[in-house]
């Protein structure tokens, strides 16, 4: 088991744990996943990964602690990236659950710490080990008031090689008291002013024309949610939808934006989710459909209305998004299809054991 020196960084995605417990369990471990994934992307082969712990990621990086700059530097690059995801995903979600509508509240800190640490292969991967990891994961729990920052320990400040003040941050002093440890010196800044220099990401392309097309409406049974995420789950179509054989898409998220190629009996799709609107009162969702054989694109619009928790009115429209008109035989096709699915969509939803909506939570 081999040792070496060490630089020892921790971005740790707070408010994960209340984020987990309070909200749908695998709709919090995808966003989550999401923005970890992001955080990998971005830190590149600048340090090892060493573990992924859930909400954090372990870094290491051997021999000579990088200078304040560098740190900084190195954490400015992740913290921006992980919040212009957190943008992006606000931008582009459409599921009501709890942990999408709530991914916002979620933030990034920092723990940097340096010293010995022993190396263990497993296979063909190399985990750490030792004292000073221990140290860098108590830190994890310590006494600033603040949920985004960087905190480097007394210990990686006299390793650095300059003891500059990095530009644009304002350094604190502090230490906390740790079992089988003792005292931790540490330093830290804040995040609140690098957050507001983030920008926003570009804003997707959802605009669509509305005309008088009217709406077919039906009463169905369920929860407005639970019929709503029936929709929303374009992969999940195939259960109910009338001649839908397959849905294929190059990642498993149906967000604002994302492609879904659904291959029907007699011709294939293209769908893409436009926007989704939530209040209490009910949800708006639309979804831009293209059928490349027939030269045709069309705009859907679907209404959920609530009730009570056991009844909602569904509501649903198409309307030509093209310039050219839609030929009259292949609107009355497309009506009937409208009236098939409805009816498929009320008998599917009205027999379901389990709440859709509610079968992701974790209590």
């Amino acid at each position: 088991m081999a040792e070496t020196n060490a630089t020892i960084l921790i971005p740790d995605i707070s408010g994960f744990t209340e984020f987990m417990t309070n909200s749908e369990l695998s709709h919090s471990s995808h966003a989550v996943k999401i923005l970890i994934d992001t955080i990998v992307n971005t830190i590149e082969e600048e340090y090892e990964i060493s573990v992924i712990e859930g909400d954090a990621v372990l870094l290491v990086k051997k021999g000579q602690a990088p200078s304040r700059k560098e740190i900084l530097d190195t954490c400015l690059k992740i913290f921006t990236a992980f919040h212009c995801k957190r943008k992006w995903m606000i931008q582009r979600i459409i599921c009501p659950c709890g942990a999408c509508q709530t991914v916002g509240n979620l933030t990034l800190k920092f723990i940097v710490h340096y010293g010995r640490v022993a190396e263990i292969k497993m296979g063909r991967f190399i985990t750490y080990s030792g004292t000073e990891m221990i140290v860098a994961h108590r830190l994890l729990k310590n006494s600033i008031g603040n949920n985004e920052y960087v905190l480097i320990t007394e210990k990686f400040v006299q390793q650095m090689p300059d003891v500059s003040n990095a530009a644009d941050v304002e350094w604190h002093h502090l230490f906390d008291e740790y079992g089988s440890i003792g005292k931790v010196d540490y330093h830290f800044a804040l995040l609140n002013e690098a957050k507001k220099k983030i920008p926003d990401p570009p804003a997707p392309d959802n605009n669509y024309r509305t005309d008088d097309t009217p709406y077919l409406e039906m009463a169905i049974a369920a929860d407005f949610r639970d019929v709503y995420m029936a929709i929303m789950n374009i992969p999940g179509r195939t259960e109910w939808m009338p001649g839908l054989q397959k849905v294929e898409q190059d990642a498993p998220e149906v967000l604002v934006g994302t492609v879904h190629s659904c291959i029907f009996e007699n011709y294939n799709s293209f769908i893409s989710p436009l926007r989704m609107t939530l209040s209490d009162e009910g949800i708006l969702y639309a979804e831009k459909c293209f059928i490349e054989t027939m030269n045709l694109s069309l705009v859907y619009e679907f209404l959920f209305k609530n009730v009570n928790p056991e009844t909602c009115t569904f509501a649903a429209r198409f309307m030509n998004a093209g310039e050219s008109a839609i030929p009259e035989k292949i609107n009355l096709v497309f009506q009937e299809d409208l009236r098939k699915m409805a009816g498929r969509l009320k008998e599917h939803c009205e027999k379901m054991e389990e709440s859709l909506f509610l079968q992701f939570r974790s209590t």
